[in-house]
């Protein structure tokens, strides 16, 4: 059967407009997805024999309008998504109160390291310099550097079991102003 795309468009063009127009609820992409079915039909009809080409292009036209609100929602996610991921968590009292006593903790016992290693232990631990930044700041070996932040977290884990704290230390507590602007 030889398809005649023009006479196909004039006799349903209309009826399929609307049919689209209410899955998609908008002109423009109903228009979109009319145009996009009678492309399809007549990109199948060159290759294959269509019997019944208005439940075709109905069958087309549904499927695409489908997948078009499918699309939509995952758009929808992500965007929800990425605004949820910009805004900050905003901690509950208790959660904030939590907080300051796992820091008010973890400076008590850092405090109470041997100032050598305290030194050693706050320059790696909590502004993050290496080993040899470490050696190199305190003018000592990095073997010596490496036994001092070992002494420390033992030391930090020692005062945790004592505690019962779980938590301790928590990378808020690690990253703290106070120790950044100390020493």
């Amino acid at each position: 059967m030889n398809l005649d795309i023009n006479s196909l468009y004039r006799l349903h063009c209309k009826e399929l407009l609307h049919h689209l127009l209410r899955i998609v609820k908008c002109q423009e992409t109903a228009e979109d997805l009319v145009q996009e079915s009678y492309l399809i039909l007549a990109r199948t009809a060159n290759a294959t024999a269509i019997e019944h080409p208005r439940s075709f292009l109905y069958r087309t036209a549904s499927n695409l309008a489908l997948d078009h609100l499918r699309h939509d929602k995952i758009v929808e996610r992500h965007q929800e998504a990425a605004i949820h991921m910009d805004e900050p968590e905003q901690p509950g009292v208790e959660s904030e109160i939590a907080s300051q006593q796992c820091r008010t903790l973890l400076y008590q016992t850092i405090a109470e390291l041997p100032p050598r290693c305290r030194d050693a232990f706050i320059l790696h631990k909590i502004r993050g310099l290496s080993y040899r930044e470490v050696a190199n700041v305190l003018d000592i070996s990095e073997s010596a550097v490496e036994k001092h932040i070992v002494k420390g977290l033992v030391h930090c884990r020692q005062q945790r079991a004592q505690l019962a704290i779980a938590f301790l230390p928590t990378p808020n507590c690690w990253q703290s102003d106070y120790y950044r602007a100390a020493g």
